[in-house]
């Protein structure tokens, strides 16, 4: 008998986040993007003892990041697309941010300023009077 395990009904950003900061986390969470994998195949990948990749899976599994079902005497992993999607979410963010970020700072430095009226404004002009400084 298959049956999938209790997931977290809200899925915390902070959650994610603390659980993806292991590498050892990540490196699981790589491992079971594209395949299910048991607890003992996972921790063939590791130096750590099982004991140290079952509390791993546990972490990644309250914050929603993996999903555990059990198949007869075995309990298989695989990412859970929410607690990924969650991620995602938060990186395009960032990313996003970033970029914004960025061009306000190039236009800065290249002297070209938005007065939030749309138009770009020559800062070396935009003294009193219209002449250059």
């Amino acid at each position: 008998m298959t049956r999938l395990s209790r997931q977290p009904d809200e899925i915390s950003t902070t959650a994610v986040l603390r659980a993806f900061s292991d590498e050892n986390r990540r490196t699981m969470l790589e491992l079971v993007a594209t395949t299910e994998m048991s607890a003992g195949e996972i921790a063939g990948h590791f130096t750590v003892t099982r004991q140290a990749v079952s509390q791993h899976l546990r972490v990644l599994k309250e914050a929603g990041l993996v999903e555990e079902r059990r198949s007869g005497r075995n309990r298989l992993y695989r990412t859970r697309a929410e607690g990924i999607a969650v991620l995602h979410q938060y990186f395009n963010n960032l990313w996003s941010n970033s970029l914004a970020l960025a061009k306000e700072i190039a236009e800065e430095e290249a002297g070209i300023n938005t007065h939030g009226d749309g138009e770009h404004h020559d800062e070396s002009t935009d003294r009193e009077g219209g002449m250059p400084a």
